[in-house]
């Protein structure tokens, strides 16, 4: 024999040979003599024992010495032939054979040695001999064993284990490889199980550990008994219904519903359960399952894809009846949404639950008309009203990436009927008390904002409205290295491209007149195309520029960035996404995925330039406003055109005219008055959110009027901060004092330590128990730690955690695990004692 495989020999054999005071005799019998020579050069040394050499004729001899002589040495009794049987008449040695044991130097006590696996589980091992009969096998087996195998059940589940290709030795994972492999309309692992003798073994721990018994057990089977009993755990249920008794678990729901979490929450496993819940859900009749379902259960539950679509419907129902304020057990419509929305497959209904949120907060806004004060109007605009326009842009843009649009068609109705009276409202209290001293003109732009002591880039959006640049400062808020300050101005009217944006270049009170068509001057010099607008900057500073947003991206790198930029102190940047978008036919109805493209852009434009040109000062701006809507807009919703002149500018927003046409439903302003010339002609504008008959295309999409949507222009100003550190996750932290659970339910207290702002950013956490092992023993919790108020009593969150029906030894060392879930590391791993007296009949190792 060679020398590792005596080394390993006497490794077992000293092994076997620890006693606790008894005296120890153990047979080897060697029918092949392969070990005698070995046995006789000593080359076999034990620690606790003797070798003694039996002789076949010396049998008698041999019982006196160990009955009489030596009863008190432990020995090993080799025999370099064949083991006698029991029945042999001439075996004087079967007394002592009976109460002695026996070594074997075969394969299996061999790979026992190699694996640290103890003898007493040698029958065990035998029984497997077939699996042990490949190498690569073994191998599997050893980088599965992360402890020491001790008993039959780690012995068989580490089997198991290796022959599915589960992740670890544990049941767990050995059911998430079943279920996968079943998914993909194979058996093949399970039926390797069966040839290796371990399907038994297999559905024997599924039992004990989830509760799972059948007659004749199959992975449909299984897989159908998790699904159902996680479905009605989820909903607060123990039992099943009469049609699926037979997969009922009533003691371990909670350990299949941890189980169903953790697959569902493991990004591997997404589409394998994502399959297997579809097929699962065919197969048990989901469609009436689900039918009898009180809404306020199917609100905790997510294991199937479908609930999500009842839960939709159920809102559309109570919105189109007039609930605008629905509750579900105490939980608002936006609590609500919120959390189906974090759910596993909510993530597929985003958009749909979008909708019914913005249409919602559309609904149920009421519009403050009880003020005769142009300043408390317009303020009401800068604060709340504005809100309605974004919602509105929400919903439809949310509803543009909904599958199935034709569930809202009724929703979308009523929201576009409420819309659109709110424009008109709006509209019309705006033009009743209309005073363009309101806010600054956007004449006086240049001197109040862009002319400053610091370098400044002044980004003019095309088309950019109040409400998108409040959406830009939100976002900004978040991150540490930015602070602003919002102010807006009034455009000058008409609210199109070629007033707002000439007026932005005005300044030192320079003439500024309109000509015609789109013809309009500062200080005598025509404002249309970059290159007019850059020698108009030069005028009144010569360290000035006019760009375009393509000649700035298109830059490579930070040296091409800073050599447009050194020297410059006023940069005026253009922007054109908006309006290039609403203002064609063929594009009009994407103008709100222009809009989010265009808050993007802008973002990753500030970031560009501050970091490669090293610019800290930056304005937002815009050049007008714009109204759209979705829905056809009717005849009765458009305004005879009162022009009697050949002469006059007619848009569908507005007109310019030298007569002054005083109609019903017509507002108008001398043109002077706006430009602070001496222009005699009348802007007419609509009063509410109409439109003049025109013909041509593009009703959707307009802007021209006086509107505050159309009017109002934001002037957002950046500062960023040099070398500002980025903002930190907000951290989480266990209120309740008491490491001590008893029974199988327990509610821990969470305190969000600080208040999302300038420096802090929102963080989700995973919140769940494990036993000293790291198996998972409890549902696992998301804490979405996202509180923006200032008072801490605000940021305390409860939370409950059901433990997994098994028996827990006294006093047992459990911990609450705290992990982020973004960077996946523990933020806490905290010890507590469990006390389960009551908790039986079933062990766990999920």
């Amino acid at each position: 024999m060679s020398d590792l495989n005596l080394s390993q020999i006497q490794t077992r054999l000293n092994e076997l040979f620890v006693t606790y005071g008894e005296r120890k005799l153990i047979f080897w019998f060697d029918p092949k003599n392969e070990f005698e020579e070995d046995i006789d050069k000593k080359q076999i040394q034990l620690n606790d024992a003797k070798i003694y050499k039996l002789e076949s004729r010396t049998q008698l001899m041999t019982k006196r010495f160990f009955e009489i002589e030596d009863k008190k040495n432990n020995y090993l009794i080799y025999a370099p032939f064949k083991k006698m049987d029991d029945d042999d008449e001439n075996n004087h040695l079967l007394s002592i054979m009976k109460y002695s044991s026996q070594f074997s130097a075969d394969r299996i006590s061999l790979i026992m040695t190699q694996l640290n696996i103890p003898s007493n589980l040698h029958d065990t091992m035998e029984k497997y001999t077939k699996f042990f009969g490949a190498k690569s096998r073994i191998a599997a087996f050893e980088k599965l064993m992360t402890t020491k195998i001790n008993s039959k059940q780690e012995l068989e589940i580490t089997l198991i284990a290796v022959v599915t290709k589960a992740n670890t030795a544990q049941i767990y994972s050995i059911i998430q490889a079943l279920l996968i492999d079943y998914t993909n309309t194979s058996s093949n692992l399970y039926d390797q199980l069966a040839s290796f003798g371990l399907q038994e073994a297999l559905w024997k721990y599924i039992s004990k550990y989830y509760g799972y018994t059948a007659k004749e057990p199959t992975i449909q089977k299984l897989a159908i008994s998790f699904f159902a009993n996680a479905f009605y755990g989820q909903m607060g249920h123990q039992k099943l219904p009469a049609n699926l008794k037979e997969y009922e678990v009533p003691n371990q729901t909670t350990a299949i519903v941890s189980f169903m979490d953790g697959v569902m929450n493991d990004s591997r496993y997404t589409a394998t359960f994502d399959k297997l819940s579809k097929d699962t859900y065919c197969l048990i009749g989901g469609d009436k399952i689900l039918a009898k379902a009180p809404i306020e259960e199917l609100l905790a539950a997510d294991i199937f894809e479908p609930i999500h679509i009842l839960v939709i419907q159920y809102y559309i129902r109570q919105l189109m009846s007039g609930d605008l304020t629905p509750m579900i057990s105490g939980i608002s419509l936006s609590e609500a949404l919120i959390l189906k929305q974090r759910a596993h497959f909510g993530i597929k209904y985003v958009h749909q639950y979008e909708v019914i949120l913005n249409a919602q907060k559309i609904l149920k806004y009421v519009l403050n008309t009880n003020t005769d004060q142009f300043t408390s109007f317009v303020k009401d605009y800068e604060t709340s009203s504005y809100l309605v326009d974004q919602y509105y842009r929400k919903f439809i843009w949310h509803l543009d990436r909904c599958a199935e649009q034709d569930k809202f068609t009724k929703l979308q109705v009523l929201v576009e009927k409420q819309y659109r009276t709110f424009l008109d409202e709006i509209g019309r209290l705006w033009n009743a008390l209309l005073y363009l001293d309101e806010r600054p003109s956007m004449l006086d732009f240049y001197d109040k904002f862009a002319k400053n002591k610091m370098k400044t880039v002044v980004i003019i959006s095309d088309a950019l409205r109040y409400e998108v640049a409040k959406e830009i400062q939100q976002f900004l808020e978040q991150e540490k290295k930015y602070s602003s300050k919002m102010d807006t101005i009034f455009t000058v009217l008409p609210s199109v491209t070629e007033f707002g944006k000439a007026a932005s270049l005005r300044g030192n009170h320079e003439p500024y007149e309109y000509i015609k068509d789109t013809d309009v001057r500062v200080n005598g010099l025509k404002t249309q195309g970059t290159v007019a607008r850059n020698k108009i900057l030069k005028e009144k500073n010569s360290n000035s520029l006019a760009i375009t947003y393509e000649n700035v991206m298109g830059k490579s790198n930070a040296k091409e960035l800073r050599e447009v930029f050194n020297g410059q102190e006023v940069i005026y940047l253009y922007h054109d996404q908006i309006d290039a978008t609403g203002d064609k036919i063929g594009t009009e109805s994407q103008v709100f995925n222009a809009v989010e493209n265009t808050i993007k852009e802008l973002i990753a434009l500030i970031q560009f330039i501050s970091n490669g040109a090293n610019v800290y000062r930056f304005i937002i701006t815009s050049d007008h406003g714009f109204i759209y809507t979705r829905s056809k807009v009717e005849e009765h919703e458009k305004i005879e055109n009162p022009s009697s002149s050949d002469l006059d500018h007619v848009e569908r927003r507005f007109i310019i005219s030298k007569n002054h046409y005083d109609e019903i439903g017509i507002g108008s302003v001398k043109l002077g008055d706006v430009l602070h010339n001496e222009d005699d002609r009348y802007v007419h504008f609509p009063e509410t959110s109409a439109i003049f008959k025109k013909a041509g295309g593009g009703q959707n999409y307009v802007h021209g009027g006086s509107s505050p949507q159309e009017m109002i222009v934001p002037v957002l100003e950046i500062s960023v901060a040099r070398g500002s550190a980025q903002k930190k996750p907000v951290t989480i932290q266990l209120m309740t004092a008491k490491r001590k659970i008893i029974g199988l339910s327990v509610a821990l207290e969470f305190y969000q330590t600080e208040a999302i702002n300038d420096s802090v950013t929102k963080a989700q956490y995973s919140l769940y128990f494990e036993d000293g092992k790291g198996n998972l023993i409890t549902n696992q919790n998301a804490y979405y730690a996202d509180s923006t108020s200032g008072q801490s009593s605000e940021r305390f969150t409860n939370f409950t955690f059901d433990f997994v029906n098994r028996n827990y030894d006294t006093n047992e060392k459990i911990y609450l695990i705290v992990k982020n879930e973004e960077t996946k590391i523990e933020t806490e791993h905290i010890e507590f004692a469990i006390d389960n007296p009551f908790a039986g009949g079933f062990g766990f190792d999920i």
